[in-house]
């Protein structure tokens, strides 16, 4: 396979018959399927069945193969299969009965229908309300349950706080020293980047029966976390990638309710966590996708209880900073918060 044989169709590079020029290596009898497709059989060329013993030529060995594949796309069962794979990607990997009737088979269709293009499918997909479907319960565990990969989290992390490496043009050692520096720390969390495992690609999105779930172990999972750590380490020296809490909030985040800690809370849970507005740090509303437990977890880690009155104190500290003169305090609040949102389970998943 080489970029000076490029298939004029895909405009991708493809592999060479064997015995060119005249394909003398490739087997051209007919050859006949199995029953479960039909018996079909793929047709000898034309100038094979003229003059029987001729040698197979590129074009007829690309035509037999050109049969192969309009036979396979002649299955039902292939679009199918190809669209359970693409509602794996990009919503969870269990299909029950149901959702193969009411979600696979109508892509399915559209695929066919489409000319066999996944656009049409995506954007179905994408536009269904099934795709955004959360109400709460473990029946409806594939909103939001896709384990982000080790490079979906890091490349996503980066873009949501503006994270950016130096440029490659100018400062080129510095950009292979950040970028070595991630991709160690992708490996630390498992994903060797450009080596997976086998030729299918990594294994987590699609291998029965962990599916995504191989992302996490115990080492991986301690990775993720001090990946988040390290980003608002306030030693991190120049240069590295590095999340700014306090910035993040004053520029994202209203001044009057980033002064009302309940209001903060729910504010930074819309930009990091797939949720409903839908919040109540009492009880958990029917189609809340974050519990009053969970937030009253990210309430307590955020506030300093040795304070009298914590979410006062909180609310002074950020108006009347130069009162209080604590900028560190009102940093570490934040970091701690920070850390607690981003290594929730909810921020690990899509």
């Amino acid at each position: 396979m080489n970029f000076l044989n490029i298939d004029p169709d895909t405009l991708l590079p493809r592999g060479k018959t064997k015995g060119s020029p005249n394909a003398s290596a490739h087997d051209n009898t007919p050859k006949t399927f199995s029953d479960r497709f039909g018996g079909h059989v793929i047709q000898r060329p034309t100038d094979q069945v003229l003059f029987p013993g001729t040698n197979a030529t590129e074009a007829t060995a690309l035509d037999e193969i050109s049969q192969l594949i309009d036979l396979i796309y002649a299955q039902h069962e292939t679009a199918m299969n190809i669209c359970r794979r693409v509602y794996r990607f990009y919503v969870y990997h269990t299909i029950t009965q149901d959702i193969d009737d009411t979600i696979i088979s109508p892509l399915a269709e559209t695929f066919i229908n489409g000319g066999f293009k996944l656009q049409p499918v995506l954007e179905e997909l994408f536009a269904s309300q099934h795709f955004y479907d959360a109400a709460g319960g473990a029946e409806d565990d594939n909103f939001g349950g896709i384990i982000r990969s080790p490079l979906d989290l890091m490349i996503g992390t980066y873009r949501l706080f503006d994270v950016t490496l130096p440029d490659y043009k100018t400062a080129p050692m510095d950009f292979y020293n950040r970028t070595g520096e991630m991709l160690n720390k992708l490996s630390g969390m498992g994903m060797n980047f450009y080596e997976p495992y086998d030729v299918s690609g990594y294994d987590a999105y699609h291998q029965f029966p962990i599916f995504h779930r191989a992302w996490i172990t115990p080492n991986y999972l301690l990775n993720r976390y001090a990946f988040i750590r390290d980003l608002q380490n306030p030693l991190i020296e120049a240069g590295r990638p590095k999340i700014d809490a306090y910035q993040f909030v004053f520029n994202k985040i209203a001044f009057a309710r980033a002064a009302q800690a309940k209001l903060l809370i729910e504010d930074l849970a819309k930009y990091f966590l797939p949720q409903h507005e839908n919040f109540d740090f009492t009880t958990t509303p029917p189609n809340a996708s974050l519990t009053a437990e969970r937030l009253k977890y990210f309430l307590t880690v955020f506030l300093d209880q040795l304070d009298v009155d914590p979410e006062a104190t909180w609310t002074d500290r950020w108006e009347h900073p130069e009162v209080y003169q604590e900028p560190e305090v009102v940093i570490g609040q934040l970091r701690s918060l920070f850390n607690a949102m981003l290594q929730s389970p909810e921020y690990q998943l899509y």
